[in-house]
């Protein structure tokens, strides 16, 4: 054995050595490889958090004109009288109206269901109907907003009367384009009657906002978010 050793000692010591030197290798390799997992798992985690901070992301720049009244039927014959008389009109012209429906509003839980009209069209106004926003969606925009306002209290233009009947979850939905789209409510906030209204809302959602002027209140507007959860064939039954 020792002369075997003895003989081949530089084969040995070669071997050995190669051993050694790929031992090393596979070392610095293994070091290497944890280091690289370590940073991808953190570029991971950074896209996660980076993905969840967009999903909570809400749109807090959004300014739209929103001019709403609450009208106190006790107030008509004095202080609303101006607001009365466009009442008066929308019910000499509701034929005209209905002939420009593009879709309908439908809130089962407070007894509304009441056509829109277009963006461009002359009874696109709070003093004749439901409002859609200038700056609105329609709602087959994928995450749009579809922004609609309406007077609250008495008289026939008060579409959104009573919409302070409402509660998170509630629901409410929109016939447009021979689809329904359901929405749900998650989030209510009242704001200064300014004439401008600031939409809060997840900009990750297809939304749906409602806005009134708060129940039983002339300096405030209830701003009423909703999100999409469903969009289906319409089957006709509205």
């Amino acid at each position: 054995m020792k002369k075997f050793i003895v003989k081949y000692r530089s084969s040995i010591l070669l071997v050995t050595g190669t051993l050694l030197v790929i031992l090393s290798l596979c070392l610095v390799l293994y070091d290497k490889i944890e280091l690289l997992k370590s940073n991808v798992f953190d570029e991971v985690q950074q896209e996660k958090d980076r993905e969840n901070n967009k999903e909570n992301e809400v749109d807090n720049s959004l300014v739209v004109d929103a001019e709403t009244e609450y009208v106190d039927e006790e107030d008509i014959s004095t202080n609303t009288a101006a607001l009365e008389e466009q009442s008066k009109k929308a019910q000499q012209e509701q034929s005209k109206i209905q002939k420009e429906y593009i879709g309908y509003l439908e809130i089962k839980k407070v007894n509304l269901k009441q056509g829109l009209v277009s963006k461009k069209s002359y009874y696109n106004n709070v003093n004749y109907n439901i409002q859609m926003i200038s700056t609105s969606d329609y709602p087959d925009k994928n995450l749009g907003n579809t922004i609609l306002a309406a007077h609250s209290g008495g008289g026939y233009i008060s579409f959104f009367k009573n919409l302070y009947k409402l509660s998170l979850g509630d629901e409410a939905k929109i016939y447009y384009k021979n689809y329904v789209y359901t929405y749900k409510i998650v989030n209510i906030y009242n704001v200064p009657k300014t004439g401008k209204v600031v939409i809060n809302r997840n900009v990750r959602k297809t939304c749906l906002t409602l806005i009134t002027c708060t129940y039983k209140s002339k300096t405030e507007q209830t701003v009423y978010i909703l999100e999409l959860t469903s969009k289906v064939k319409d089957g006709g039954n509205k």
